[in-house]
């Protein structure tokens, strides 16, 4: 018997409501990053919810389907995974360098380490 989880990811919808909630993501992050440059106290909130959506969505794209073109090659494939996965943690660092919060250098140092596999594999 197939998980919960399993038979979300696998409907047809489960995509394309994902890279939806992706696009919905950006905007409200825009968005917020408008009002805090304008200093509304809002925009702080729409800020965290809005990048750690788009976080989330990219941690789980690149979990569930790492490799859109199919190559086949299981390196391949860990390599598209581990670029999403640091695509991640940059967008969470960018999070703690717009809220001014310790550790953002970090994060970034640490998810730009990797860069896209198709320069090397």
């Amino acid at each position: 018997m197939a998980s919960p989880l399993g038979q979300i990811t696998r409907s047809p919808q489960f995509k394309p409501f994902m890279k939806n909630l992706a696009l919905m993501a950006v905007v409200l992050t825009l968005v917020a990053f408008v009002l805090k440059l304008r200093g509304v106290q809002v925009g702080d909130t729409l800020l965290i919810v809005g990048m750690g959506t788009l976080s989330i969505v990219a941690l789980f794209l690149g979990w569930l389907f790492p490799c859109p073109d199919e190559r086949g090659s299981g390196l391949w494939k860990f390599a598209m995974t581990l670029t999403d996965i640091s695509l991640t943690v940059v967008i969470i660092g960018l999070l703690f360098r717009l809220m001014h919060w310790p550790g953002g250098i970090t994060m970034l140092i640490a998810g730009a380490v990797f860069p896209q596999p198709q320069e090397f594999l």
